[in-house]
């Protein structure tokens, strides 16, 4: 085959080619996965309930490849050393692989072994980014690795009930996932929105952006309350003002970021509209511990389809683009994308009130278009060498 088309030896040049490809694949295949088992035609052969399932590869699939491909591929940038390439690279791969494959296959083997092949991937991708960023001479930059670090123990949660060395801490593993995550997004929020935006504005002339120390110190330590209040009191009023206040916060930096000015640039309204699903997600989610009134799985899915989702299209098309030399300029089939995610977060936390089922369905058949959609266009990107013949 042209060497100009399709180039296997480009697949392990940067960590965001493969990654990207396997999460956005595993996000429609979980996805169409849980519509089966909504509408009863499949059970999920796991240790986990069907709802656990779900969420356990939402986040630690998709979320956690799709965090692995931007941290490969901005570390490198971030530390001045080399990015992880060829061999090594591929054995993270398979680390992810064969954690998806152990959890999907979890019924035939034992537990403890499954929680093993489970955490290769993320133990091994801490070592990697701890040993790439806790030394650039950044402070900031030692949060991912503890980010990691707090993932890793997340999952080790889930399986530890599994094995039955505890009880009852699926579902804390699972929140304290969701946490880390959304740390994660506040922590890469702040170090490329603004770059991106003041990039994709200059005819605009924009007045400098603020940037407020201690704002940023709150926004770290309100985060932080968040895990703990998890860690202490899950689901109980007394960890709402954590909740509520770190989303205060990340609304009160949003505000500095001209988000309002995004909206003719595609690439950016969509990392600046996930990152409002961020804040919006926060202080529903404290609400929600502090009322009968909404329901705690509306206010995750804000975090997780609206925030998580929108902001993990936005990177994937932006790092896409610009690290194999493209125009950054989004394609139709991109916006749609987009727009769909959009809708399927709107549905899935407004919507179930009035019809469950229904919005269920739908809010899942949009995420797979959207994502289907986004495939179809990046995947030629992903798997052809640079058109300018740069490494990368």
């Amino acid at each position: 085959m042209n060497r100009s088309r399709i180039d296997s030896s480009v697949w392990l040049s940067y960590g965001f080619r493969l990654f990207f490809l396997l999460a956005a694949l595993w996000s429609m295949g979980t996805m169409a996965t849980w519509m089966f088992i909504l509408d009863g035609h499949w059970q999920a052969t796991t240790f986990l309930t069907p709802a656990l399932w779900h969420a356990h590869e939402m986040l630690f699939g998709f979320v956690s490849a799709s965090a692995a491909g931007f941290l490969l591929t901005a570390s490198p940038n971030w530390s001045k050393k080399p990015a992880l390439t060829g061999i090594p690279l591929l054995l993270m791969l398979l680390f992810w692989i064969i954690g998806r494959l152990a959890v999907a296959s979890a019924v035939w083997w034992p537990a403890g072994l499954v929680a093993v092949l489970d955490l290769l991937f993320p133990v091994a991708l801490m070592i990697v980014i701890g040993s790439t960023l806790w030394y650039t001479g950044n402070p900031m930059h030692r949060i991912f690795p503890v980010l990691l670090g707090l993932i890793v123990i997340s999952n080790g949660l889930v399986h530890s009930e599994a094995v039955g060395w505890t009880a009852d801490t699926a579902r804390m593993g699972l929140y304290l996932g969701i946490d880390a995550m959304v740390f994660f997004l506040v922590m890469v929020g702040g170090h490329v929105m603004p770059m991106f935006t003041r990039m994709a504005l200059q005819a605009d002339n924009l007045p400098p952006f603020k940037v407020i120390p201690l704002l940023e110190i709150a926004g770290a330590v309100t985060m932080v309350g968040v895990v703990l209040g998890d860690i202490f009191y899950l689901d109980q009023p007394i960890a709402a003002p954590f909740l509520i206040a770190a989303g205060l916060v990340q609304g009160v930096r949003l505000s500095q970021w001209h988000s309002l000015k995004s909206v003719h640039q595609p690439l950016l309204w969509v990392l600046h509209l996930g990152y409002g699903w961020l804040v919006m997600g926060l202080i529903v989610r404290g609400l929600a511990q502090m009322t009968l009134f909404i329901p705690p799985s509306a206010a995750m899915h804000a975090l997780s389809v609206g925030a998580m989702g929108l902001f993990i299209l936005g990177i994937i098309s932006r790092i896409s683009l610009v690290h194999t030399g493209r125009a950054l300029l989004a394609h139709p089939a991109m916006t749609t994308a987009y727009s769909l995610v959009a809708a399927a977060a709107l549905i899935r936390v407004f919507g179930v009130a009035w019809w469950p089922l229904w919005s269920l369905r739908l809010s899942g058949l949009l995420w797979v278009v959207a994502f289907g959609l986004l495939l179809v266009r990046i995947l030629p990107v992903l798997l052809r060498p640079r058109p300018d013949g740069q490494p990368g």
